[in-house]
């Protein structure tokens, strides 16, 4: 089996809470389940380096113990994003941010990052094992770190990210000597020193920041250096859908050469049918939000101003300025566990997603192994996951999405039951066990097996390809 670098912004700091981290999560698991070697590559930051020095001041521990270190990363990965208080003013949420980032940008681990990136600092890897029997215990949320065998520790590598983007500074490099396989789990600027015949995949989830009119000049300037270095390093491409997939190719035809293939985000799947959540007598609806104007939150709730006959759960971050407009049968619950929100959607009478744009919708499928019936704006991507499992609307319509939530309050054990009899074509598509596998589909059986193979590469081990206009 392969050893292969999981590089992943959404589990290497702090949870973001994001589809990616659902992607990534999953893809870990399926490829622990294969047997492969997993190593995370976390970044190191200031609270880390203060653990490790008291760990020295103390002088308890035996030369050479990782104890401190471990522990320090566990804490640091534990930390969760503040959901945004409601009625907070934009300025103090901006400032917050600024704050943030200055303190990122001033640490020693940014300029640790920004030596090594420029080539004026040695480029190590260091990797400490993950003895996980020395903790008391893993949170439930921390649960995937688990699957890994080690920590690979870069100091300041994902908050170097977005500031070499936007000031075209040299992107950070790795050394991913040692590694089959080496996944990118997002748009991420990097240089990877690997061995001969060591891979690099690189996933694209969707092309929003390039088309998405909402989004900040920032945002597409940033995203566009990340594709950038991503088409520079990656020798595969994997799209989370056949629609982000044909986006790529209109957008940017000159990379059709690059091999590409399409892994779609998985859950838990099985054969035999969930139990429904115990029937509620007054329906109940979820919805699953980010405060992205993309998300339509506000088309969902002039909806359900005019369907008082049910309930509405809001999940997720919404603005402050969209929830001072919640109707009376509308419950704000913000950020809720993945045991909390998968209770909600097994009791829903129905899941919604009423997006312009996505370049999948995992809630979805989350909904679908739930038996839940599921409510979709009709955009492709959706028509290309759900196919006719779900009941769709016009997402520019509340008229149009009332009566599809009419509907599926109406037609409830027929759309369960339609979901039952799809049940072993939502398994093969969609249950984690077959993600890894779809990953490393397209690369070489003697990569996939852990194989050193010879490949063409410069001599310093930097492996890339060029990008041209």
């Amino acid at each position: 089996m392969s050893k292969i670098l999981i590089v992943s912004e959404a589990l290497g700091e702090p949870n973001h809470k994001r589809g990616i981290f659902h992607f990534t999560r999953d893809l870990v698991r399926s490829l622990a389940k294969e047997g492969h070697d997993l190593t995370l590559l976390v970044e190191t930051s200031p609270r880390y380096r203060k653990l490790k020095a008291r760990q020295k001041q103390v002088g308890l521990f035996p030369e050479g113990t990782r104890l401190i270190e471990l522990l320090a990363l566990y804490r640091f990965l534990d930390e969760a994003d503040a959901p945004e208080v409601p009625g907070r003013p934009a300025w103090k949420r901006r400032l917050a941010w600024y704050r943030g980032h200055l303190r990122r940008i001033l640490s020693r681990e940014f300029g640790e990052a920004m030596l090594r990136a420029a080539g004026l600092a040695p480029v190590r890897a260091k990797r400490i094992d993950n003895d996980i029997g020395s903790l008391a215990y893993v949170p439930r949320q921390l649960r995937h770190l688990e699957l890994f065998r080690s920590f690979h520790l870069e100091p300041g590598f994902y908050g170097f990210q977005d500031v070499s983007a936007l000031t075209l500074m040299p992107a950070p490099r790795i050394d991913a000597r040692g590694y089959d396989v080496v996944v990118l789990d997002t748009p991420i600027r990097v240089r990877v020193r690997r061995d001969p015949g060591a891979r690099v995949v690189g996933v694209i989830h969707d092309l929003l920041p390039l088309t998405d009119l909402k989004l900040t000049d920032m945002a597409t300037r940033v995203f566009m250096s990340r594709v950038k270095s991503l088409l520079i390093e990656a020798d595969e491409l994997a799209f989370v859908s056949r629609f982000s997939l044909d986006v790529f190719r209109q957008l940017l035809p000159q990379f059709a050469h690059v091999p590409a293939r399409v892994v779609y985000p998985r859950t838990t799947f099985t054969i035999a049918e969930p139990q429904d959540g115990a029937p509620l007598e007054r329906p109940s609806f979820v919805v699953i939000v980010s405060d992205e104007p993309r998300k339509n939150l506000a088309t969902v709730l002039r909806a359900f101003r005019g369907l008082p006959q049910a309930d509405l759960v809001v999940i997720g971050k919404a603005s402050p300025e969209i929830l001072q407009g919640l109707p009376p049968n509308a419950r704000y619950a913000g950020y809720v566990d993945e045991q909390e929100k998968a209770a909600l959607l097994a009791g829903a009478h129905g899941l919604i997603m009423p997006s312009y744009a996505e370049g999948f919708g995992i809630p979805i499928i989350e909904a679908l192994a739930a038996n839940t019936p599921v409510v979709c704006s009709d955009i492709p991507v959706f028509r290309e996951v759900a196919g006719d499992l779900a009941e769709y609307f016009d997402p520019f319509s509340d008229a149009s999405l009332r009566g599809a939530v009419e509907r599926v309050i109406a037609m409830q054990d027929a759309l369960r039951q339609r979901i039952r009899v799809g049940r072993p074509m939502l398994v093969s598509r969609f249950d984690f066990a077959g993600q890894g596998r779809d990953l490393l589909s397209n690369l070489p059986d003697e990569v996939r097996g852990g194989a050193e193979t010879p490949a063409e590469g410069d001599r310093d081990g930097w492996i890339r390809h060029e990008v041209t206009a």
